[in-house]
């Protein structure tokens, strides 16, 4: 028993010897790793050449769980970074698993990472519980969880799936309002949306002036999927994500940030890096060919100049702003892209709107008898899935608001209404009340940003998508912190610190 014992010991120590101390920096490490290699050339050539990078995957997934659980900061970026390209990765590699789930599994890493560092858990308190935002966030969750017993729905599943997603979300939420705890933290986070939305613009941009890849055309196709993109000889580009409406709602979203930033900061410096990202993310909204986004920007420059009319740098911007539209308006030559923008203008209306019209007053009497809806995900894409042979299966609602009035009924909308009234006025009452300049800037800045997503859900869905769904959780946590700083500037220092 005791000789067992001293051989574990012993091949122990020799285990910690050659992994951990040398790092197999050692003749045993050379021939272990020779042998390694060539068994994977072997299974590579031999069984299935998809077994050597699948094993690449996997060594750099693990990697990037164990940083995620030393350096939360780094898994949360990472997080949002892999969220907005998963689509764009399943279009390139054909995966047996969408690369969505892997999201999942990097959040609740990330979820164990945050709660096992004291600091920061720690920030979860009374006032995490008892602010409006988080009430409004925990009453929507228990109506969710009350349409689980809706008479109507057929199936369970959609509502699970429905679920597991709010749960992330809630988990994001709680994730945000322990990592950004200070000032530098909540600013360097508002710059990092603006710099990932400004590299992802620049890639749309890439798509527009080189043509789009090899692997994207693939995906296209050449028949329903080409005829959606193809709008009045623009072929209309969608960056990394699935289409062109969420690509175009993201740009015109953070322009409208940049925008605000740069007429508002004093800083040379901050300026000229705010119109050096405000550029391509315009342009990339414009290659979009997305509607609601002008939509947005109109909408978003409108609250801007009425809720700051009393500034006089206001008053140029509207009068710029104008002449900007007007000149895209009256312009006698139009290339396809500012004839796309131009058409927002001019109320026309396609087959496919009236169509969607026409299936909505279909289903108007439903909805009058239905206070609580038909179910979670019994129309749109989801309803065939899960709930076959539903009245609502086939009712494509295309406006957020409007599936939410399907599913959750008169009552789950407005609750979710009456959740955008209390964000906005939560936002709105810092607004007017902290003196600090530079926090009044984010928050007028970020609160534009949320009023275009809340107006886009008219015509879109427009804030479920990734990483909008997670910028717009994160602002919520900067709405309800922001205002604690409301200090004398200082300089922003950040480092990946546990």
């Amino acid at each position: 028993m005791a000789n067992d014992l001293h051989i574990k010991q012993t091949f122990g120590e020799w285990l910690q010897y050659h992994f951990l101390e040398k790092k197999l920096n050692t003749v045993f490490g050379w021939l272990f790793l020779s042998i390694l290699g060539l068994i994977m050339l072997y299974l590579t050539v031999l069984v299935d050449y998809r077994i050597g990078p699948a094993v690449v995957v996997s060594f750099g997934f693990i990697l990037i769980l164990i940083l995620i659980l030393k350096y939360p900061f780094f898994g949360f970026y990472f997080l949002i970074f892999f969220a907005s390209v998963t689509t764009t990765i399943d279009r390139l590699v054909n995966l047996p698993l969408a690369s969505g789930v892997f999201v999942d599994v990097l959040l609740y890493f990330e979820l164990i990472s945050v709660i096992s560092k004291y600091r920061l858990k720690k920030n979860i308190d009374h006032r995490f519980w008892s602010n409006p935002i988080s009430i409004g966030l925990i009453v929507l969750f228990a109506y969710y969880l009350i349409e689980l017993f809706n008479p109507s729905m057929l199936s369970p599943l959609g509502w699970l799936s429905f679920i597991r997603k709010q749960v992330s979300y809630l988990v994001f939420f709680c994730i945000c309002y322990c990592l950004l705890d200070t000032r530098a933290r909540i600013i360097y986070f508002v710059r990092f949306m603006i710099g990932l939305s400004t590299l992802l613009a620049l890639y749309a941009c890439k798509q527009q002036w080189f043509g789009y890849a090899g692997f994207e055309l693939r995906a296209i196709g050449t028949g329903s999927g080409l005829s959606l993109l193809l709008q009045g000889g623009l072929l209309r580009k969608f960056s990394v994500f699935s289409d062109p409406a969420t690509s175009g709602i993201l740009f015109a979203a953070i322009s409208m940030i940049c925008v605000i930033l740069f007429i508002r900061t004093d800083k040379r410096k901050e300026r000229i890096w705010l119109a050096v990202a405000a550029i391509p993310n315009l342009l990339a909204y414009s290659y979009s060919g997305t509607r609601t986004a002008t939509m947005m920007i109109i909408v978003g420059i409108t609250l801007y100049c009425l809720s700051t009319l009393n500034e006089r740098r206001t008053i140029h911007f509207l009068g710029f702003s104008i002449t900007i539209f007007a000149f895209l308006y009256l312009l006698p030559y139009q290339n396809p892209i500012t004839s796309r923008i131009r058409s927002t203008f001019e109320g026309t209306r396609d087959e496919s709107a009236a169509l969607r019209d026409y299936n909505r007053h279909q289903v108007q009497p439903y909805i009058q008898d239905h206070p609580i809806g038909g179910g979670i995900y019994t129309c749109g894409f989801e309803g065939p899935k899960y709930n076959e042979g539903h009245y609502l299966e086939f009712l494509q609602p295309d406006s957020g608001y409007m599936k939410t009035l399907a599913e959750q009924g008169a009552v789950g909308l407005a609750l979710l209404l009456i959740f955008y009234f209390v964000l906005m006025r939560y936002g709105f009452y810092y607004f007017f009340r902290v003196k600090d300049p530079e926090i009044r800037n984010y928050y007028i800045a970020l609160l534009i940003m949320i009023f275009t997503l809340i107006v886009a859900q008219y015509a879109q869905m427009a804030i479920t998508q990734s990483p909008v769904i997670l910028f717009f959780y994160a602002i919520l946590v900067i709405f309800i912190k922001l205002a604690d700083f409301d200090t004398k500037p200082h300089p922003i220092k950040i480092t990946f610190q546990n």
